[in-house]
Parts: structure tokens; sequence; C-alpha cells
């Protein structure tokens, strides 16, 4: 729960519970029980709260809030989550967007990419993913899909993506793909034992590098951005082997011009970035204006 009408949200409770794997309903009566919970916390009553604010995977419909499908989430497809989840908060206005959007606002009203009015947002966690924001606004894209940067192909013949295409970013960069590669159930397993010199472990980081590199390369010189936002739990802890590539692709291989109004930093809110920028958009939404990231 995050409260505060200041300029920057407050975080004054939370509620972590492991995501039901049991389906959509047990997942919305997770969500509505820890909603609840992160109140009782707060001591605020549930008539105090003017708007609730959710991130989720998408493909989805931020206006309707309808999460068309969430492929890690079983039973997760077509789901009214916005509806479901104001019925079991007493009709509380609950607002949905796709969870890189939610942290590409964030960042851009209160974080790294704070006044910038053209950037993107890039996560490298579990799997890779993004938002642009161009002209302070997100670029959505026919579909609401626009972002989805996990999926660029960096390789012809490189490995068989989770989306079912091959070579993607995701697929050489993504924590879940990297860890399967090699054998392991973290990807931290991965850098650990390339640390230790694992020939094969420091073959896989050296293709994520690679795969990093390609992106950075690549957001340079199609969207001309003056920032990129690295965030993300492998990011975060691997910046070495994550936003160092991508700065050496843009500084390199891209266009000279676009290459020098540049700058790759990392995410400034980590894990609070979901929390905070949920709360931004449901704010900005609730009073009538499209959720701007600046």
């Amino acid at each position: 729960m995050v409260g505060s009408q200041d300029e920057r949200p407050r975080i004054v409770a939370d509620s972590t519970r492991p995501t039901p794997t049991t389906g959509a309903d047990d997942v919305i009566a997770a969500l509505v029980a820890s909603t609840r919970a992160a109140l009782d916390q707060a001591r605020r009553p549930l008539r105090d709260v003017v708007a609730v604010g959710c991130s989720a995977p998408g493909p989805l419909d931020h206006e309707r809030g309808i999460v068309h499908v969430a492929p890690n989430i079983h039973g997760f497809e077509n789901v009214p989550l916005a509806a479901r989840l104001s019925s079991g908060l007493d009709g509380v206005p609950v607002f949905v967007d796709r969870d890189t959007v939610i942290a590409a606002i964030g960042e851009g009203t209160v974080g790294a990419a704070r006044g910038v009015r053209d950037f993107v947002y890039v996560t490298v966690s579990t799997g890779v993913g993004g938002a642009i924001v161009a002209d302070g606004r997100i670029v959505r894209g026919a579909t609401n899909t626009a972002g989805e940067i996990g999926h660029w192909p960096v390789a012809l013949d490189g490995p068989r993506c989770g989306c079912g295409s091959f070579g993607c970013v995701e697929a050489f960069a993504g924590g879940r793909n990297l860890a399967e590669r090699y054998g392991s159930r973290d990807a931290g397993d991965v850098f650990r034992a390339a640390d230790a010199n694992d020939a094969r472990a420091r073959a896989l980081v050296g293709e994520l590098e690679s795969a990093m590199e390609a992106l950075g390369v690549g957001l340079v010189n199609v969207l001309n951005p003056s920032l990129i936002v690295v965030g993300g739990g492998i990011a975060e802890h691997e910046p070495t082997h994550v936003l160092e590539p991508m700065r050496r692709g843009a500084r390199e291989r891209a266009f000279a011009v676009a290459s020098k109004a540049v700058r790759i930093v990392p995410a400034a809110l980590g894990a609070d970035v979901g929390m905070i920028g949920a709360v931004v958009a449901a704010r900005q939404r609730v009073a009538g204006r499209d959720p701007l990231a600046v």
C-alpha cells in the first residue's frame, strides 16, 4: 500500500504472498486479501481509498482492465482483472496496466527518468521487457504491446524463446532462460559459475552480453532516446554484464549523433518501482487523465 499526496508516494504498508498456481480466481482472491491486509497494517479503512493501481503481465487492455494472457500465471486468459478486483474491494476503482508500463511511469515521474520526455525503460530479470516513452507519452502501439523489447531478435539462429520465436534478447538474457540453458534453477548460479571460470557458464554470459549490446544498438538507432533506464534483478545485481554491454554497443556501433545524445543508467526505484508506478498511474487515471510518464 502506498500513501501520501506528496510528489513521491510513500510506502506505508506492504503485504506480500506467493502467487497461487491454481487459477485466476485464487490469484484475484490473494490480491484482494493482500490489499485488505495492507490497509489493516496502515490502520486505514477501505472507504478512504480513492483508487487502486495494479500492474500485470501482458498483453492486456489497460482501458478495460482485461488481461488477455499471462503466460506464467496458470489460467490467466481474458480475465477482467480490474472489474474482479474492484468487486472484491467494495467497488473501489481499480486501474490495471502492463508491469513494464507501470515501471516506466514510476521512473519517469519520480525516478531516474524524471523530467525526461524521450526514454526507454528496460527490465532484465526473469524475463526481459520494456516500455517506450516518446514526447512524454507511453507508446502503446496498435494492440498495446509496444515495448516488448525482450522479443527483439538479435540472432538469426539463436535458441528458442518462450514466445515461440527464436534468437530473442530474452532467450539469451532472461533469467529463466539463462538458468534453463545452464541446467540450474537460478540465474545466479550461472554468474557464480562464470566468475569461477566455468567455460560453459562463461559462454552463456558472453552470449547474454552480446544480446544486450545488440539491444543497446537497436534502441539507440531506432528510437533515438535521450535516456535508457535499465532495471530488474539481473540488471541490478550484474550491471557489468547488462548495462556495460549496452553502453558499449551504443558507443561503438550505434549512429554517432544518436549515441552522443543518449545516457544508459540504472533504474532508481528498485523493487518498489511497481508499487510507486501503480499509485502514480491510478492517481492520473482516476482524475480522468491518461497515465503520462512525465
